[in-house]
Parts: structure tokens; C-alpha cells; sequence
């Protein structure tokens, strides 16, 4: 790759990763601890996607790919580097203040090393991947990368469409593949660098995979340490994430969307937590946006998106409220069981049906249920193959800590959130392998991991806050005694 082609790649990257710290740097202008890795990893996710949307947005204006959303780009960033510089802006914030350290130990620094030396030489061996390997998973052939493929190289974002509509486009302005409906931010997100490039190039398409898995861990390591989390017990959390074999062989083989679909659930749930911990609105509108992106780039991702309302409801209620929600909801399971199903009508977004028959989304479609699906794939995935480590069996421990907890009255609103959560997405991901045509996904083994890897990240977030909370972090200072001014990683 000669000099001026690298460089245009790195500023189509880089700027709208800075366009993104920019602007939450302006909703965190007092220094905390993990406060920069979580700026540099939540806008990384959110500049990307934003660049990805801007090129949907210009291309409906016939405006050249490229030369546009980068001015663009360059004046909302330079504009919240203004204001950051003059000091104009600045969230309250509803969250307590940071405790304070001591400092870590020589053993624990150590440690600390040791992981954080760990973390580079992965991802290094995971960006050499990315270098010698042309595109290669079998999605990314058929749609996602093929899809801005044939963007970069039309130089426009050409549709496509069904092969019905396919065979009567007479001008053959159209191309048709089997997954022609499903969302486009994905595909743009590998289109961007390579119109940057100035043409089709396999290993800068898939430089965004890299950033994500770096925005992951930099999100989780930095919304680690606001929890209360203490350098050396976020690190090992964050090195928990990045040693899962399946997340890292969506960075190895990039091209699927499930590595951005894992990213951005589980950065929304990491902030969800916070805003039901602390209160937070920064945090609450961080959860919003990360959840809004979502449906952008899978279509599960707004059933995804759902699963977050039960867990706010028991968010919201308490007392009596929670157990008139408990009420409530075996109340809409008998009546689904008496009279067959329940639907509804919601405006322009279509039906929702949920019976014994069949589920039917707005914008999803409709789903025969019939119990097909049978245990021994699935437990053959998740506890007998080298996919999630001892992921799997860690998270019915933690599950059983958080409902002793709640059963006994002592479980805080973020426990309760964080457990209907959970519960709520096996919930989801039992009626799709055992009771629609996804059966076959997990007898055939292709797709239930990277389907399950979607809520990894929010459960170990979930599950490091139940840790903190069961063993109090070594490094706050005992009540009473004075802490040791500390340095903030």
C-alpha cells in the first residue's frame, strides 16, 4: 500500500473516530477513572455508524461517496473541538464522584502488565490476520462485503433488490442476492475505507472489524472502571472478554455483522446498568443511542432492542409494582394459552401477534412455532466445544447469586435489571432454537454461537458488577482511613 492511499484510510478511520470522542468528551469534562477508554471506545461505535448513515443519506442526493462526508465529518469534529477548548459546554452529572485508590501493589502492577501485554500481542496476531487473509466467512462472500464490493466499485450505492424485481429491471441497474433486505450499515461500515483507498482493497474493507473489537474492550475496560472497578479487576474483565475464541474469530474473519451487533449490545447494556446504578443521564443517553443502533445493523437487533423493556419496567417498579408486573406477566401467558394468541395493532409498524401457533414482528415477519429443536447441540456448543471458555458455566452461578438475592429482598435495581435481562434473552434465544426453523442453525452449527455471542459482553458486565459486589474491590480505601492519592488508568 503506497503512502498517500495508507494515509487516506487512516484519516477515513480516524476521523470519524474523533468526531465521536469529541462529542462525548464534551458530556465528560471532568476526569474520572476509565473515562478515556470509554470515550475512545463508545465513539468509535457511534462516529462509525454515523459515517456509515451519512453515506445512506448522500447517496439519495447523488453526491460523490467520499469527498462529502468527510468535509462533513471534519466540521462536526472540529466544531465540538471548539467548544471542548472554550469550555462552553458542560453535563451535570447525577453520579456520585469517584472513590478513590490506593495504589496498586508491585504484584499487582505486575499483573497488570502481564494482561495488558497479553491484550496487545492479540489483537497485533488478530490485525496480522486481517493483513494476510483476503476476505474469506462464507456472509461475508454472499452479503455483506459483496454488497460494498459492488458499492465501491459502481461508485455508487446501487440497490438491491428481490430476484422477482431483479428480472423485470429491463436497464439492469439493480443486483439481486438472496439477503438483499438485510440492513446496509454493516456493508457501508467496509465500503468507507476502501472509497477512501480509491478502490476495492480485502484488508482495508476489514480494518473497521479491528477498531470494533478495540471499541469493545476500551467501552467495557472504561464503563469497568466508573462502576467502581479498580485497574487491575477491570483489566481482567476486559481480558475475560477478548480470550473468548468465538469473539475473536470474528475479528480473525472479518466480515459478519455479529461482531458489531456484540459490540453495540453490549456497551448498551454496560451503560443501561449504569444509568439504573448511579442515575446518570449521560450514561442513560449513551444506553438509548448504543440500543438505537441496533435494528441498523441486524435484523434481530430489534428484538434485541426489546429485551431491554422488561428489564426496565423492573427497573422502574418496586415493591408492590414488581410484583404486580410479575402479576401482569403470567396473567398475558394465560390468556396466550387460553384463547390461542393476543394481537396487536401498531400504526405503520404493522402486527404484532404473539399465540401458540405462530409470533409475528413488525418488520420482522411471522414465525411458526413447533417445538423441533433438541439439547444435545446446544450443549454441545456452549459447555463441550472450545467456544466461550468457562463463560458458560460461570453465568448459572452468577444467574442463582442474583435470584438468591432478589428472593431474600436484598438484590439492588441494576441485579434485578441485569437478571430479567438475562433470563430474558435465554428466553429468546430457547423459543428461536427449539421453536421456529432456526433449529436447524444449531443442529448445523451456523449460527448459534455468533447468535449467542450478541449478549456476551453485556452478561460479563453484568456478572463483573454481581463480583464487585460480592468481593469489594481491593483497591477502595476501608471506611475511615484516608485513601492513597492514585493514578488513573
Amino acid at each position: 500500500m503506497s503512502l498517500f492511499p495508507a494515509v487516506a484510510v487512516a484519516f477515513a478511520l480516524l476521523l470519524p473516530w474523533a468526531a465521536g470522542v469529541l462529542w462525548l468528551r464534551i458530556l465528560w469534562p471532568a476526569s474520572a477513572p476509565g473515562r478515556w477508554p470509554l470515550l475512545l471506545g463508545y465513539g468509535y461505535l457511534l462516529g462509525l455508524v454515523s459515517v456509515a448513515l451519512v453515506l445512506r443519506a448522500q447517496s439519495a442526493a447523488t453526491l460523490p461517496l467520499w469527498i462529502w462526508p468527510a468535509l462533513l465529518l471534519s466540521a462536526v469534529a472540529a466544531s465540538f473541538a471548539l467548544l471542548i477548548m472554550r469550555r462552553r459546554v458542560a453535563v451535570p452529572s447525577l453520579a456520585s464522584p469517584p472513590h478513590a485508590e490506593r495504589p496498586m501493589t508491585p504484584l499487582q502492577r505486575l499483573l497488570f502488565m502481564l494482561l495488558l501485554g497479553w491484550l496487545i500481542l492479540r489483537f497485533a496476531g488478530l490485525a496480522l490476520e486481517l493483513w494476510w487473509q483476503p476476505v474469506y466467512p462464507w456472509d461475508a462472500w454472499t452479503t455483506w462485503v459483496l454488497r460494498a464490493r459492488v458499492w465501491v466499485e459502481a461508485g455508487s450505492l446501487v440497490p438491491f433488490v428481490s430476484a422477482d424485481e431483479w428480472l423485470r429491471d429491463t436497464e439492469g441497474l439493480s443486483y439481486s442476492i438472496e439477503a438483499w433486505h438485510y440492513p446496509k450499515i454493516v456493508s457501508l461500515l467496509a465500503a468507507w475505507p476502501a472509497l477512501a483507498y480509491g478502490g476495492w482493497h480485502d484488508t482495508v474493507a476489514m480494518l473497521p472489524w479491528l477498531g470494533c473489537a478495540l471499541a469493545l474492550g476500551l467501552g467495557f475496560y472504561g464503563q469497568a472502571r466508573l462502576w467502581g472497578a479498580s485497574a487491575l479487576t477491570a483489566l481482567t474483565f476486559t481480558w475475560l472478554l477478548a480470550s473468548l475464541p468465538m469473539l475473536d474469530t470474528h475479528v480473525a474473519l472479518a466480515g459478519y455483522a455479529d461482531l458489531w451487533l456484540t459490540t453495540a449490545l453490549g456497551l448498551a447494556m454496560a451503560a443501561f446498568l449504569q444509568w439504573v446504578r448511579t442515575g446518570d443521564r449521560r450514561q442513560a443517553l449513551l444506553a438509548l443511542l448504543t440500543i438505537g443502533l441496533l435494528p441498523l445493523l441486524k435484523q434481530e437487533g430489534l428484538v434485541w432492542a426489546l429485551l431491554f423493556l422488561p428489564a426496565l419496567l423492573v427497573a422502574l417498579t418496586r415493591g408492590y409494582g414488581l410484583a404486580m408486573l410479575a402479576v401482569l406477566g403470567v396473567g398475558l401467558a394465560a390468556t396466550v394459552l387460553a384463547t390461542g394468541g393476543i394481537g396487536f395493532e401498531l400504526g405503520g409498524l404493522g402486527h404484532l401477534w404473539i399465540g401458540t401457533d405462530r409470533i409475528e414482528l413488525p418488520l420482522l415477519g411471522a414465525y411458526p412455532l413447533e417445538l423441533r429443536g433438541t439439547w444435545t447441540p446446544v450443549v454441545r456448543h456452549l459447555f463441550l466445544y472450545d467456544n466461550w471458555h468457562l463463560l458458560m458455566y460461570l453465568l448459572p452461578v452468577a444467574l442463582l447469586a442474583a435470584a438468591v438475592r432478589a428472593v431474600r429482598g436484598r438484590a439492588e435495581a441494576w441485579v434485578l435489571a441485569g437478571l430479567v435481562w438475562t433470563v430474558s434473552a435465554f428466553a429468546a434465544l430457547y423459543l428461536l432454537f427449539f421453536w421456529t426453523d432456526a433449529y436447524r442453525w444449531a443442529e448445523q452449527a451456523t449460527s448459534i454461537n455468533r447468535v449467542v455471542m450478541h449478549f456476551t459482553a453485556g452478561w460479563l458486565f453484568w456478572m463483573m458488577g454481581l463480583w464487585l459486589s460480592l468481593a469489594p474491590d481491593a483497591s477502595r480505601a476501608p471506611d475511615g482511613v484516608p485513601p492513597a492519592p492514585a493514578r488513573q488508568v
